[in-house]
């Protein structure tokens, strides 16, 4: 009961300080002297608008800068199959037996990369718990596969091994907040009914792009989900879901009232003004947590992609430089 009203409490606080950053005077005061104004001006040129600066701030870094990042992650986070286009084969120059060599080379390192762990059967097996591995890996594969192609059985079983972890250990799960989806979405639906041309505004297209950041960068891959369910437990709802249930929930609560030490009865009446003031204030949090869905995103994108995000440099042959010299494994 004392977790409820607290949440209560809060959101409550949360709404009004919105309000009360967002208010703007309608009449300044007329100074008296020059002086007096020469105070307001500075006092006018100090003034920073902090919900429209972390909303602006939200949209350019979410929306134009990490969803890019985000998107060319999902399209090219995926080993290159060359079994289905077997055109991008593209050989190095050099004998099939040099090429097996540095294949079984980089396995050797992918492998060293990996996390040991003992599974439900006691036997021992590596697998992908980093970000760093899983960029490895990713790399060390598509190399092998496109510029190596090893004609080796045992080099192939290896390769396959290796690419059914990776397949299995990078797969992305949604492990974001439906409550924020919902919001954001609502906030659309609701301007829309307000006024239709809103919908073919430049906000309304940004809004819907920053709706999509947030869900792709909700996508959490599973060596990352795994270790965050260990640390934490299941996934529960969050604390946004928290703050809007508990609005909601306290609008169901039931009032009773004594007249004069009688039978206990309905009060109706403030049963409903309080489920109005709490559907209310349900109402506005949405609305502003709505407005701010490329921030949540940016929260996401740090803890599902900082560490395993994809960017089209370097190449495939400044990778390989950076890693192997020679063909000889650079430590």
């Amino acid at each position: 009961m004392r977790t409820k009203i607290s949440v209560t409490l809060f959101s409550i606080m949360l709404v009004i300080s919105c309000f009360s950053m967002a208010q703007r005077p309608t009449k300044p005061p007329t100074p008296s002297s020059s002086v007096e104004k020469v105070k307001m001006e500075k006092s006018k040129k100090s003034d920073i608008d902090w919900v429209q600066l972390v909303f602006a701030g939200s949209i350019l870094i979410g929306v134009f800068a990490l969803f890019p990042i985000v998107v060319y992650t999902n399209l090219h986070e995926k080993l290159v199959d060359v079994e289905a286009n077997p055109e991008k084969r593209k050989p190095i120059h050099d004998s099939l037996e040099n090429r097996e060599q540095h294949a079984v080379e980089i396995l050797n390192k992918i492998e060293e990369s990996l996390t040991p762990y003992v599974d439900e059967n006691g036997e021992e097996l590596i697998t992908i718990t980093k970000g760093k591995q899983a960029r490895l890996m990713k790399r060390g594969l598509d190399y092998i596969n496109i510029y190596l192609v090893p004609e080796e059985e045992a080099i192939k079983e290896r390769v396959a091994e290796f690419t059914t972890v990776y397949i299995d250990r990078t797969e992305r799960i949604y492990s974001g907040s439906k409550w924020i989806l919902g919001c954001a979405i609502g906030l659309l639906v609701f301007m829309g009914l307000v006024d239709t041309s809103i919908l073919l505004s430049s906000f309304a297209l940004i809004h819907v792009v920053g709706i999509l950041f947030y869900y792709t960068a909700s996508r959490v891959p599973k060596y990352i989900l795994d270790k965050r369910l260990k640390r934490f437990g299941s996934n529960r709802k969050g604390f946004v879901g928290l703050i809007i249930s508990t609005l909601f929930a306290g609008a169901a609560v039931k009032h009773y009232v004594s007249v004069n030490g009688g039978a206990w009865e309905r009060d109706y009446e403030s049963e409903g003004m309080s489920s109005i003031l709490f559907i209310f204030l349900a109402l506005m949090a949405a609305l502003f947590i709505g407005f701010f869905i490329a921030l949540f995103g940016i929260l996401n994108f740090l803890m599902n992609y900082i560490t395993n995000f994809i960017l089209p440099f370097p190449t495939d042959e400044k990778w390989h430089a950076s890693h192997f010299e020679n063909n000889t494994v650079v430590a």
